[in-house]
């Protein structure tokens, strides 16, 4: 278990948690604000059909994944503070590699993808480092009490930087073009620079360090309910459209809308409630209410039971991340919190590299409905995996006393 670790003297809980939350801010941007922006620049400036768009999104989700061990490592040994900035140090290159590959578009577009996909993987290691090394600095500074405000707080800036940057992206590039995007990229992650030295290093534990392999043995279960619990995000996020389109419906935005309001209006509200009540028992309760509308989506007769559901979900799905996440930290030692962390997050890094694929053979055999059954039983499935979680922590209890 988790040896406990003291709140750092002389520190304010709002005060690093808000500083923290805009250094996510201003990171994750470089990360959403290109999502809408590269397959147009791909295919439309480049010229390359959908196979290499869909490369140049996703690798940097593979780099992301492929490094968690490597952020965790960095985090522990290193510091927090430390794998942060150079997080953002990473953001900002990818950016001039952007702007690198916009000089060469009209003349080689082969050397232009190249310096493309190369700073998409820099984007995925800066990715990595950002948002473990930032909840682990949080953790640090706040004490393990504090956990779950620093995850849900990171969570939600994360969010939104990536709700609003893809718009933003959408229309720098509708105006200005590829290049203004790279330089907004470089820009930004030098603004977020500019916050952490406000805020001291958060102490680096020493004492034997668990092999990552074994970190994740000890935190698969939190780490498997989470991904079970994020289909019904994925399916929304990367179908809703889909499907409301195949019923001729209107108003599909209005369901992504519902959908982010709703997912950033209970972690703001109702966040507390994992200190109060516990990580597993809001985890649970969470993954049934999702399941609940992912079932409403899947029986829709009409926009208005879709979008119900959709805002359903975004209650359901808000908290999963940090109650379970919570518990993730709890069977490791503190020396291992940033692999923890890692490790943890990877499990979502893995759901939402697996349920695309997956999703678009149920779509292929049983239409857009079937995806969101796919949701409901899958957060079902992560409700039952937390209940076992927790006879499981009262076995190792009664097994230590």
């Amino acid at each position: 278990m988790t040896a406990p670790t003291a709140q750092t003297p002389g520190i304010s809980v709002f005060g690093t948690l808000a500083s923290l939350a805009a250094i996510i801010f201003f990171g994750f941007m470089t990360i959403g604000m290109p999502l809408p922006v590269i397959p147009v620049y791909v295919n439309k400036t480049l010229g390359y059909g959908s196979l290499m768009v869909g490369i140049a999104v996703g690798i940097q989700s593979v780099v992301t994944l492929s490094l968690r061990s490597f952020a965790g490592h960095t985090v522990d040994t290193r510091g927090a503070k430390r794998a942060v900035l150079t997080g953002l140090c990473g953001c900002a290159t990818a950016g001039v590699l952007y702007r690198i590959s916009a000089a060469f578009a009209e003349v080689h577009p082969g050397t232009a993808l190249g310096v493309l996909l190369a700073g998409r993987a820099t984007l995925g290691f800066a990715e990595s480092l950002i948002l473990t090394g930032g909840m682990s600095w949080g953790i640090g500074l706040l004490g393990p009490a504090h956990a779950n405000k620093a995850i849900s707080w990171q969570g939600v800036s994360m969010y939104t930087a990536i709700a609003l940057g893809a718009p933003a992206g959408a229309t720098l590039l509708q105006q200005w073009g590829f290049t203004a995007v790279a330089y907004v990229v470089i820009a930004l992650p030098l603004v977020a620079g500019l916050l952490p030295w406000r805020l001291p290093a958060a102490a680096i534990t020493n004492g034997k360090r668990l092999p990552f392999h074994k970190v994740v043995g000890r935190v698969w279960r939190p780490g498997l309910a989470m991904t079970l619990g994020s289909i019904g995000y994925a399916v929304i996020a990367a179908f809703i459209m889909l499907f409301y389109a195949s019923r001729h419906w209107d108003g599909a935005a209005y369901a992504l809308t519902a959908y982010s309001v709703t997912f950033i209006g209970v972690r703001v509200l109702l966040g507390h409630s994992v200190e109060r009540f516990g990580g597993i028992r809001v985890a649970v309760l969470s993954l049934l209410i999702e399941a609940v509308g992912q079932t409403l989506l899947w029986t829709a007769t009409s926009s208005l039971m879709a979008l119900a559901g959709a805002a359903l979900t975004g209650v359901g799905f808000s908290l999963v991340f940090p109650s379970l996440g919570v518990e993730a930290i709890k069977h490791v030692p503190s020396q291992n919190r940033g692999a923890a962390l890692a490790a943890y997050s990877g499990f979502f890094d893995l759901g939402l590299g697996l349920i695309g694929p997956l999703a678009g053979l149920v779509v292929g055999a049983f239409g857009y409905a079937a995806i969101f059954l796919f949701g409901a039983l899958g957060a079902i499935g992560g409700a039952i995996l937390t209940s076992r979680l927790a006879r499981a922590n009262r076995s190792a209890e009664q097994a230590n006393a």
